[in-house]
């Protein structure tokens, strides 16, 4: 089922004008909020955004309650006070436990019945217990593909008839013990958790266009500890990792490559940071401005030297994600990604998608939130990607079995009901 994009529809969810929908991204070094409004023509307005470090997070793990809680607490007051409204349920983004894909091949005998929809939510249900006795929590479940006895594979067998049914599903599992500890910090902040998505899935959801997750796209978001990497195909999520490299690292050499401190590293990356040659030019010199005491060895550096840093370990995290997609071609090779498309933070750089094209040997570009609400004046940052598509979820997902899936008769009763269920089942 693919996504309504222009307006924002809100299928089956059956929510007032003027009712508020609300996603958190935590991610490894900042969270995100953002607040919209149900418009009566059936769109989004985005009102409100908030962002803040991630304190008492550590590569997407809560460390420190209290200090998470502070944090989770800051950036909703600053969404609340842009939107004028308050909070009370959110769904969150999260890369907490360590999402990763998992694929299952789940049998079923049919004994000439006709597949229906509650044949495979069973099928579903039955993949999700596989993985729940390993202590593992279920974030999504996705029927890739489905054969009736020895008939070709299929996307939907619903009203096919046979003796089996066999279904590849695909499931994005996580440690249930750190989502706890995510459920817990909300908890504290009094407020009502619809759902958690893998960030992701979420990143997907928030940049790209119906037809890139039809052909094939490989989602690359790359935040500051770790790189989150998602596989799009026939408008299905077809596999999720992590690489554990982000734009931290390339902070850190910028820190060691000038003899300066990381918080002008930061400051540096941000205004200067590089990866394609045009960018080293020996005649453009970057001042480096001392600060809290700190005197640089040198009070200026040419460019060039900054775009040699930063470009080896943008090459090195790119080439780790496609070294990732090598040794994953058993999942990949049917559904070879078309595209690439980088977000995050790290997805800023001068020239990433140009490396990206190179590296890959695939079309690939700058992957901000899509133009899908109106008066949010930092909508285009590729950094609240995740957030955005946290809220898309509220919508519909693409190909997903999940509480959040809807049919378009269920009423808000039900629908919460099964959300709660769902997070009952998991925690």
């Amino acid at each position: 089922m693919s996504l309504a994009l222009s307006p924002l529809r809100l299928p089956g969810i059956g929510v007032r004008p003027a009712s508020l929908l609300a996603a958190l991204d935590i991610g490894t070094s900042k969270i995100a909020c953002l607040i919209a409004i149900a418009r009566p023509d059936g769109g989004l307005e985005l009102v409100g955004r908030g962002l803040q470090a991630a304190d008492g997070i550590d590569g997407g793990e809560i460390v420190d309650l209290e200090a998470a809680e502070a944090a989770i607490r800051a950036v909703l007051q600053e969404a609340e006070d842009e939107a004028g409204q308050m909070v009370e349920t959110v769904i969150a983004s999260v890369g907490a436990g360590r999402p990763h894909s998992v694929l299952l091949e789940v049998e079923r005998a049919l004994g000439g019945q006709t597949v229906d929809a509650e044949c495979m939510h069973a099928v579903l249900e039955r993949a999700r217990l596989e993985v729940a006795r390993q202590g593992l929590a279920v974030l999504h479940r996705v029927a890739l593909e489905a054969r009736v006895d020895d008939g070709r594979p299929v996307e939907d067998p619903r009203g096919l008839s046979g003796s089996r049914l066999r279904v590849l599903v695909h499931l994005v599992v996580a440690r249930r013990e750190p989502l706890q500890r995510v459920l817990r910090v909300l908890e504290r902040c009094h407020l009502e958790v619809r759902a958690l998505v893998a960030a992701p899935f979420a990143a997907g959801l928030g940049c790209l266009f119906p037809d890139e997750r039809e052909r094939g796209c490989l989602v690359v978001d790359m935040g500051a500890q770790a790189t989150h990497v998602a596989h799009f195909t026939a408008d299905k999520l077809a596999w999720i990792d992590r690489i554990d490299l982000g734009g931290e690292r390339i902070t850190h050499d910028i820190a060691w490559g000038l003899e300066i401190d990381r918080k002008l590293a930061e400051r540096v990356k941000s205004l200067y940071g590089a990866v394609v040659w045009r960018a080293c030019d020996d005649h453009v010199r970057i001042r480096l401005e001392p600060g809290d005491g700190f005197d640089p060895p040198t009070g200026e550096v040419p460019r060039t030297r900054l775009t040699t840093i930063v470009r080896a370990r943008a090459e090195e995290i790119l080439e780790a994600v496609a070294s990732r997609l090598r040794e994953r071609g058993a999942i990949l090779r049917a559904r070879p990604p078309r595209s690439i498309v980088l977000t995050g933070g790290s997805a800023q750089l001068e020239g990433m998608d140009e490396l990206a094209r190179e590296i890959f040997g695939l079309p690939a570009r700058i992957g901000r939130p899509r133009p899908a609400a109106v008066a949010l004046r930092t909508d285009q940052d590729p950094a609240l990607a995740s957030a955005l598509g946290a809220l898309l979820v509220q919508t519909a997902e693409p190909g997903d079995e999940s509480p959040l899936a809807s049919d378009g008769r269920r009423g808000v009763g039900e629908r919460l009901g099964r959300l709660r269920a769902w997070l009952k089942s998991n925690f």
